[in-house]
């Protein structure tokens, strides 16, 4: 059986910390996320010799990718409330000669001086911690003054499943978005950085088609959650499921949610 994906702030309590590893490896091989990752960095204008953070970094693939363009003159932060993530980060940087460090730390309440950084990143973060709110205003107060922040979050409440079913459909969407803390944090970005000063704000949205496989691996743990709960019928979601299969097996598949990319400048 899937973990809940909805639990990515308690990693470590799951008892499964490598299911979240996987899901996430997989997770960062889907095409529109790929895709996407060009357009993140885009959004942090990055230049040689620059201290860059990246929250909520899980096992360390972009604070690797970062730490490539700002050079040996830079160097590259990441930080994830999962002490298992942070230990894998570690463990992956340990065959590459870069200028990066890894702590845990909560994002809420970051263990940095006002200014201290030249840009900060985050991906797939702030959907998951308690309070987003307060997580955005540490980001935005540990940037420089004219430092760039780039952000990419889903709003889950987009989520689109082709089904015959529309009413389950509608319920499984309705449970896994108000599962997750902050299921509409994409549509939320663009406000709440203008409300912390950000100027020059910038918002690309993307679709993210996944397949079947992921499918299950993201909404697995969800449904069996919901259902204990009472939040869904077991027999409507078991045949919800079988009509998807069904149509995994024709070929016709289709599921996809929408990212926002969200980047901008702190004003003086």
């Amino acid at each position: 059986m899937s973990e809940d994906i909805t639990l990515f702030t308690d990693v470590d309590r799951t008892g499964d910390a490598d299911f979240f590893v996987r899901f996430l490896d997989r997770g960062n091989s889907l095409p529109d996320i790929v895709r996407a990752k060009p357009i993140i960095l885009d959004g942090l204008r990055l230049r040689d010799g620059q201290h860059v953070a990246d929250f909520g970094c899980g096992m360390g693939a972009d604070v690797f990718e970062i730490a490539q363009i700002v050079g040996p003159a830079g160097s590259v932060v990441g930080i994830d409330v999962s002490e298992a993530m942070i230990l894998e980060a570690r463990r992956r940087a340990e065959a590459l000669s870069l200028p990066v460090a890894f702590h845990v730390g909560d994002a809420q309440a970051l263990q940095f001086d006002d200014a201290t950084f030249d840009a900060c990143r985050s991906e797939r973060m702030l959907m998951h911690v308690p309070d987003a709110d307060a997580a955005l205003t540490e980001m935005v107060r540990v940037t420089k003054p004219g430092g760039r922040i780039s952000i990419f979050d889903f709003d889950w409440d987009t989520f689109v499943v082709d089904s015959s079913d529309k009413p389950t459909t509608r319920a499984v969407v309705d449970a896994f978005s108000d599962g997750i803390r902050n299921g509409w944090i994409g549509r939320q970005l663009p406000r709440l950085l203008r409300e912390r000063g950000m100027t020059d704000v910038d918002v690309v949205g993307r679709s993210i088609f996944v397949d079947f496989e992921f499918f299950g691996l993201l909404v697995g743990g969800r449904l069996t959650t919901a259902q204990e709960a009472g939040l869904l019928d077991p027999d409507q979601v078991r045949a919800w499921w079988q009509g998807l299969a069904d149509a995994q097996h024709a070929g016709t598949f289709l599921a996809s949610f929408t990212a926002f990319i969200v980047s901008g400048t702190k004003g003086a």
